[in-house]
């Protein structure tokens, strides 16, 4: 016979206190963290040449190509840890030849979110070295870790696709 005063049924664990909620301190890694941004699954298989611009708006076959250059760029010598640096020991990294950024703007359902998972699968870099979230998944990224300690983790990334975010709502960003 157990002396257990637990209710038929219910676990003896049931009678200790419950821990409070503001007693936790749960850890997860940077690292883990931002090792999840990748695009959402349904984007595992795009790429730029599987996008279908719509003719009647030239701009959108022009950001394939913008986008197509941009991720070459981000290859390159500091990518693969090859070419002259690596000769002789220099450990700055080369400044960009091109631009530092690209923003997409469109309309609801024009392709934006197959733009940029497509900018990810292209740019020449291990996924260790890309992030792709929203910017709402930045946000609560920041929250988590802290500003410093964000810029910090994504600060060695040769790309960061940033999807959702919406400069003409300001109270979305």
């Amino acid at each position: 016979m157990s002396s257990s005063t637990a209710f038929p049924g219910q676990s003896p664990l049931a009678e200790t206190a419950p821990l409070s909620l503001c007693a936790r301190e749960p850890h997860v890694p940077a690292d883990r963290l931002v090792a999840e941004m990748v695009p959402p699954p349904r984007f595992d298989s795009v790429r730029f040449d599987t996008y279908v611009p719509d003719p009647n708006q030239p701009s959108q076959s022009e950001a394939v190509t913008v986008l197509e250059g941009f991720a070459a760029g981000l290859g390159g010598a500091h990518a693969t840890g090859s070419g002259r640096r690596k000769w002789f020991g220099s450990k700055k990294p080369a400044a960009p030849s091109g631009p530092r950024g690209v923003y997409l703007d469109g309309g609801y359902g024009v392709g934006k979110t197959h733009l940029l998972a497509s900018l990810w699968h292209a740019t020449p870099a291990e996924p260790s070295l890309k992030a792709f979230g929203t910017f709402v998944e930045l946000t609560n990224l920041v929250g988590a870790l802290g500003f410093q300690q964000t810029v910090r983790t994504l600060s060695g990334h040769r790309l960061l696709c940033i999807d959702e975010f919406e400069l003409d709502d300001p109270g979305d960003t």
